[in-house]
């Protein structure tokens, strides 16, 4: 009894927000591997369990930023905010497996404030990092100087990269565009998706180039629905969830979604949306919602068995390893990807650009 105690969602909370210090925090975050996997034996829904995670991901950086202040005086300034990018951005996060995350500040900010954002940053990254959430291998971190601007300045790099969508602005912007405000002014954030908006509807050929970007890669389904498999690498004779349809789903949807004017929520609540404005049959959105669930579902419990098994979380799965019935939801999911890539061609007229 008092193992499950301990690996309830509500102790856990409580745990961390009694936490008095980061060593505390890093114990902690160890246990909330075992909580969502109780949760999952005990067969919660996929989409609740990764909005508890989203949860406690949101509630440890909070926590950590409240120590930081209380125990070493580290502040970020009243005109700065801490951003959360991609998965965690949309509150969609499976596991935490690494950081990413920006920083953006008031133009008018003064150089001692503009200091005390950089000290804020390389010490929240530096902590997470110690209470076991990885840096970014691709260094997408506030830490970074590269993701740290004024207001003016992100605009002017966001206009840069819509106007002029090459494949790395095409990158740059996918990894930034589902920010969050975490800590900080959330005003910034506003003023920002604002920019956005404005500017993409400016540039309604930025929609188009990165829908061909996106339906170049198909579900690897093959003849009679055949599951491919990857033929060389590290992944051989696997399929990568995220690189075969997780990406296709988040980042299609993102785009329909931001040429929409909606900008905030999980992959789900934009579909959701999107079928209630009409830009999606009330079908294909819950065709395309069952599919991204179930990618997720995979995913998630691939990345608890390698954690179990001290290994680092994958994205890779072999289906021939799977039970009859997951093949198949695979499969259907795979469809689903397909069925969301043939909407982009057909939305987007991309057959007829495609030369």
């Amino acid at each position: 009894m008092l193992s499950q105690q301990t690996r309830s969602p509500l102790y856990l909370i409580q745990e961390m927000e009694a936490a008095e210090s980061i060593e505390e925090l890093r114990e902690i975050n160890g246990r909330i591997l075992e909580m969502v996997r109780s949760a999952m034996s005990a067969g919660a829904e996929t989409r609740s369990l990764v909005h508890l995670i989203a949860h406690f991901n949101d509630g440890f950086t909070q926590r950590i930023i409240s120590l930081m202040e209380s125990l070493e005086g580290i502040v970020l300034p009243a005109k700065a905010a801490y951003l959360a990018l991609g998965s965690e951005g949309r509150g969609e996060q499976t596991l935490r497996t690494d950081q990413d995350s920006a920083l953006i500040y008031a133009d008018d900010i003064s150089p001692a404030e503009l200091n005390d954002c950089t000290i804020f940053a390389n010490r929240l990254v530096e902590a997470l990092e110690f209470v076991g959430i990885p840096r970014c291998p691709g260094n997408t971190m506030a830490s970074n100087p590269q993701w740290q601007h004024s207001l003016t300045e992100w605009q002017q790099l966001l206009e840069q990269w819509i106007s002029v969508p090459t494949g790395e602005h095409m990158v740059n912007f996918g990894m930034f565009q589902d920010f969050r405000t975490i800590h900080g002014d959330s005003s910034l954030e506003k003023h920002l998706h604002e920019f956005i908006h404005a500017t993409t509807q400016r540039n309604m050929l930025f929609f188009p180039y990165v829908a061909k970007n996106i339906v170049r890669f198909p579900a690897p389904l093959g003849m009679f629905g055949r599951i491919k498999t990857e033929r060389r690498g590290a992944n051989r004779g696997k399929v990568d969830l995220k690189k075969s349809g997780i990406f296709a789903l988040t980042s299609g949807i993102s785009l329909l979604a931001l040429e929409n004017n909606v900008d905030k929520g999980t992959t789900w609540d934009k579909l959701e949306k999107l079928g209630q404005m009409g830009v999606l049959s009330t079908k294909s959105s819950e065709t395309l919602s069952e599919a991204f669930t179930q990618l997720v579902n995979l995913r998630l419990q691939r990345q608890l068995s390698d954690l179990a098994a001290g290994h680092k979380p994958s994205n890779a799965i072999d289906p021939l390893r799977l039970p009859y019935k997951m093949q198949n939801q695979l499969r259907e999911a795979l469809r689903g990807v397909n069925q969301l890539l043939r909407i982009l061609r057909d939305h987007y007229r991309l057959d007829s650009i495609s030369r």
